[in-house]
């Protein structure tokens, strides 16, 4: 059964199609009403769904009932389904430029036919949008920057994805009885935020039943090259994968060769010439001797090299701190002792504080840090303060029976524009700590939004800054800072930055993730999990974190309960 949020999201899907195949205003006004409907729902809505009662809920007619009830239980609807048919591919495109919402998209189309990116791309540089209301110069600008990004990435898929696609695959190659060695590789393997493709490399003493393994696999879609050694598909989700089939002697080498990167390799090569070894994909060697690596870590070791990890191999200084002892012991995930930035049913999340209290326990964690939004983001149902109140209750109350876990008091405070933070001072105060992020007017210049930044990490309740660049992975670009003066404001006034782990995110980006800690900020990894299912993204922002050359120690929730504790009320 589909939640209230769920269906809200679904009907403001709903409600965009509509918009998109020019449906009366007084129609899609019903439908943006009841998202609002949804989206501040509080009764028991499976009984209302399992007695069809919806259209007893003010402002739910039976043609609208009947909608939520079938997406409620099927979790699609046959109308929603016809709708999305109808509607030509390329408006759907549009709506992913940032600025572009379906009433601009429709006026774009009635006066120029455009129905595509690429029409619409050559219309903002021909100046075609001139005469029409709202599009001058700088919008027209905007909407080719948007362009460019999606373009940029339209053929690369967000880690998680990437990672469930292989993982289907990697399994059923483990489980293969010809399978000796088998590990996903390439920039999955590194961490990356986003990849382009799937590299998986195996060991097997029956390499053609192993091809015919992968390439017969259920998730396949188009098997674009079939070899002994090398084989290619493509997989229903669009995503290229491709299969190395190597001996076991040979593993370590193939892996660390396609696992990379370039830059790592080269660097790498460069050293092994100057010890007057040479290196291929297929191994190290001395003359015309391969020097025999059981392992990556014996390959490391014949370098006079410490391991270094997949994450850390983008030819920057890795080999360098490598080869004198100083690569740092990264961060592993059950250094993390406590979760922060979660949010309940108080706000925009699907689950109560209580049922998120007992999946945060059964993951091992000795702490959570509720943060739902604060009442300047009504879009997510921000709390006014008399439900703060109310959460702050609920929390006394479930901290008397969960004890010794605890469960802090916290708010993900918008930053508003000026840089001041939701609420007033009397009532920030009594929180356990402050979330401060911005969810809003993501145009200004570089240094508004520094300025933004530093008065938010300069107020005395400021714990942790959220998301600081707002970037959406494949989808919009983060806004202008001045990184170094956030670092450097933030590591003076003990604020942390958040990492935070939706793949959506990663935001801190790992470059940034490594200046800021030289910098002194102590980083945060914040799942910023809206249902228990978010729980799980903690992986990648240690993923992300151990990109950015972490270690447990440059982690603020690897703390502790006290030191938690310790840490709050130290630094206020």
């Amino acid at each position: 059964m589909k939640s209230a949020r769920e269906i809200a999201h679904f009907l403001d899907e709903y409600c965009t199609l509509l918009e998109l195949g020019g449906a009366d205003t007084f129609r899609t006004r019903a439908y943006a009403n009841a998202v609002r409907i949804f989206e501040n729902f509080s009764g028991d809505l499976e009984d209302v769904i399992e007695r069809d009662a919806l259209t007893e809920i003010k402002g739910i007619g039976k043609s609208m009932a009947a909608l939520v009830g079938e997406f409620a239980r099927e979790g699609t609807a046959q109308a929603y389904e016809k709708l999305r048919a109808d509607t030509p591919q390329g408006l759907l495109d549009m709506l992913r430029v940032p600025g572009l919402g379906p009433r601009k998209i429709n006026a774009i189309r009635s006066a120029l036919g455009i129905e595509d990116l690429e029409a619409l791309a050559a219309a903002c540089r021909d100046g075609q949008l001139d005469a029409l209301k709202g599009f001058g110069k700088k919008t027209q600008e905007n909407i080719l920057k948007g362009i460019d990004h999606i373009k940029r990435y339209q053929d690369r898929s967000r880690a998680d994805v990437a990672r469930q696609s292989a993982h289907l695959l990697v399994e059923a190659l483990k489980a293969h009885p010809a399978t000796q060695r088998v590990e996903a590789a390439g920039s999955l393997r590194r961490r990356r935020e986003t990849v382009k493709d799937i590299d998986i490399v195996l060991s097997s003493t029956d390499p053609e039943s192993s091809t015919n393994c992968f390439v017969e696999h259920e998730s396949v879609s188009e098997v674009i090259q079939r070899g002994q050694t090398k084989s290619a598909v493509r997989l229903h989700g669009g995503i290229q994968v491709d299969l190395r089939v190597v001996s076991d002697v040979e593993f370590p080498y193939v892996l660390h060769h396609f696992t990379g990167s370039k830059d790592h390799n080269v660097a790498l090569r460069a050293r092994a010439n100057d010890m007057g070894m040479k290196i291929n994909e297929y191994g190290l060697f001395k003359g015309e001797e391969r020097i025999e690596c059981v392992d990556e870590k014996a390959f490391f070791r014949a370098l006079g090299l410490d391991f270094i990890a997949p994450e850390l191999r983008e030819g920057i200084d890795e080999i360098e701190a490598a080869a004198s002892g100083n690569l740092p012991e990264l961060i592993r995930e059950d250094d993390i002792r406590g979760m922060l930035h979660l949010h309940s049913t108080y706000s925009d999340g699907a689950d109560s504080i209580a049922e998120m209290a007992a999946a945060v326990q059964e993951r091992g964690f000795t702490y959570m840090g509720m943060a739902d939004h604060s009442q300047s983001a009504a879009y997510a149902g921000g709390l006014k303060v008399d439900a703060v109140k109310r959460q702050w209750d609920e929390i006394d109350a479930l901290n008397e029976t969960l004890a010794p876990f605890h469960i802090f008091k916290g708010i993900e405070s918008d930053i508003l524009s000026d840089g001041s933070l939701d609420y007033e001072d009397s009532i920030l105060e009594q929180f356990d700590f402050v979330v401060a992020s911005v969810h809003s007017q993501f145009n200004l210049d570089r240094d508004a939004m520094t300025e933004r930044f530093l008065r938010a990490i300069d107020h005395p309740t400021t714990t942790i800054i959220g998301h600081l660049t707002g970037r959406l992975l494949l989808d919009r670009e983060g806004y202008e800072l001045d990184h170094e003066a956030v670092f450097e404001m933030a590591a003076k006034k003990r604020v942390s930055i958040e990492v935070n782990a939706h793949p959506a995110r990663l935001d801190l980006d790992w470059r940034h993730i490594r200046q800021a800690h030289q910098a002194g900020v102590l980083i945060s990894i914040n799942t910023d999990a809206h249902r228990l299912s978010g729980l799980d993204n903690l992986t990648y922002g240690v993923g992300c974190a151990r990109k950015g050359w972490l270690a447990s120690q440059d982690v603020l929730n690897t703390l502790d309960i006290d030191g938690f504790r310790h840490f709050l009320r130290d630094r206020t």
